[in-house]
């Protein structure tokens, strides 16, 4: 691992387009890690904030903003500080909800550091899924997304 964790640069992609449900806005990980990393960062995380009605085609108000802010603030500052226990590699908003992916070693232990680094916060509204994704599709699907008409990079 280097200054930026298990990714050679901290470069960041950040996309919109227009999905089935109204606008998209994704922002992930431009670069690939080691074959040894992605080995031993084999599960993924994915972190949901429901803020609207599904297909509501809005995006958070201001008040919601500040709050993901928060969250996404401790918590990719701590993986990318502590290094070893998780990886952000995108955040994904749409459809009215809010997504954040991560990829760790150890789903337990991505928890236990979860709760750890937000103690002495205000709960958040959040849905946990976590699954094996030894080929990093969850990063490469949105690294490899056709370019049409209704995305752009920005």
């Amino acid at each position: 691992m280097n200054e930026t964790g298990i990714f050679p640069t901290d470069d960041w992609v950040m996309a919109r387009g227009t999905g089935p449900n109204g606008p998209v806005l994704a922002r992930y990980r431009s670069g690939m890690p080691s074959s040894a990393d992605r080995a031993l960062f084999s599960n993924l995380v994915i972190i949901r904030w429901q803020y609207a009605d599904e297909n509501a085609g809005t995006f958070p108000d201001d008040e919601t903003l500040d709050r993901m802010a928060e969250f996404e603030n401790i918590v990719l500052d701590a993986a990318d500080h502590e290094r070893d226990w998780a990886s952000g590699v995108a955040v994904l908003t749409e459809n009215g909800m809010r997504e954040w992916r991560f990829y760790t070693p150890d789903t337990a232990e991505f928890m236990d550091n979860l709760n750890r680094v937000l103690a002495g916060t205000q709960p958040f509204p959040l849905d946990f899924q976590a699954f094996d994704d030894p080929e990093w599709l969850a990063l490469t699907e949105l690294q490899q997304a056709p370019r049409g008409n209704d995305h752009e990079d920005i």
